[in-house]
């Protein structure tokens, strides 16, 4: 199922999940027949945090739901379409949010640099990011696949990181360039304090979970500036339970947290940009990730 949060009076949002026909169901709003014993959920993480038995409730919800009459639905505000409703972050205020990338400009320094990036910074697709530096300094939007946890995981073998990733997301990490070398600490604090700003960090539109992953043959994301494709890739699947796991021994991870790993597409991120620009990251005709760079 794909998940997201939907963009209203309440600070948090509210969750919602895509139907076989592309609307959004409120899950809050939804009708439901469920005795007191089972909820109608009040946040994506609330889902993930429930494990298989969250996921199931709302697959009920959304059953019952293709049973009732759509147009009612509709009319109650229940259905939402997909295009035109305003979308949050799809987990509204992760705890804690790592993206994991390889600094291509020093090929002498092959280890990826890891960033923790402030919940402060996540935004919902199709915003305008504006960012705090001029546009001659130069611009990098790293696309990235996100795992999303729904466990909690610490010093766990691949084994267990692979378990704790119960949806996939898209991401951007946003930042000036990054510095040629490691070696003046200053200038690499400087750089990992840049990418901080509010709106560094679009996520979403949606979490997909596991049992609507795509394939491995099949699952590509493809990376685009101004409707222009920049370039494309096959999320590296098999990898990134290991390097998660990697993390997992300088990290504690808690269900809601996402880790942004960047994508092979070689040099393909964005550098002077311009103002107006629209980036995109598209993942296999399932979900497309689209913001608009401001000066």
């Amino acid at each position: 199922m794909q998940l997201v949060t939907i963009e209203c009076r309440e600070v948090a949002g509210r969750p919602g999940a895509l139907t076989r026909d592309g609307e959004i169901l409120d899950l809050v709003a939804a009708p439901t027949t469920l005795d007191q014993a089972h909820w109608n959920p009040q946040s994506v993480i609330s889902i993930l945090a429930a494990g298989e038995d969250g996921r199931e409730r709302v697959q009920r919800l959304l059953d019952q739901a293709d049973e009732a009459d759509a147009d009612a639905l509709r009319s109650a505000g229940v259905l939402l379409p997909m295009n035109g409703t305003d979308l949050m972050a799809p987990v509204r205020r992760p705890g804690l949010v790592l993206v994991q990338e390889h600094n291509e400009a020093a090929a002498d320094e092959p280890d990826p640099v890891v960033a923790i990036k402030s919940p402060n910074t996540v935004v919902g697709p199709a915003k305008i990011v504006r960012l705090p530096w001029q546009s001659g300094e130069g611009t990098w939007v790293r696309p990235m696949l996100g795992a999303v946890l729904g466990r909690p995981l610490h010093l766990g073998a691949a084994e267990e990181a692979a378990r704790a990733i119960v949806a996939w997301t898209l991401l951007f990490d946003i930042s000036p360039p990054a510095p040629a070398s490691r070696e003046d600490a200053a200038q690499w604090r400087r750089y990992l304090d840049s990418k901080q700003f509010p709106g560094a960090c679009p996520l979403g539109p949606a979490l997909v979970t596991l049992d609507e992953w795509p394939g491995h043959k099949d699952a590509e994301c493809v990376w685009s500036v101004n409707g222009v494709e920049i370039g494309r890739a096959r999320p590296p699947l098999d990898e990134l339970p290991q390097r998660l796991a990697s993390l997992s021994t300088r990290y504690g991870f808690r269900p809601g947290d996402v880790v942004g790993f960047d994508l092979p597409m070689g040099r393909a991120d964005q550098r002077n940009g311009q103002d107006g620009d629209r980036v995109q990251l598209a993942l296999t005709d399932t979900m497309v990730l689209d913001t608009t760079l401001s000066f």
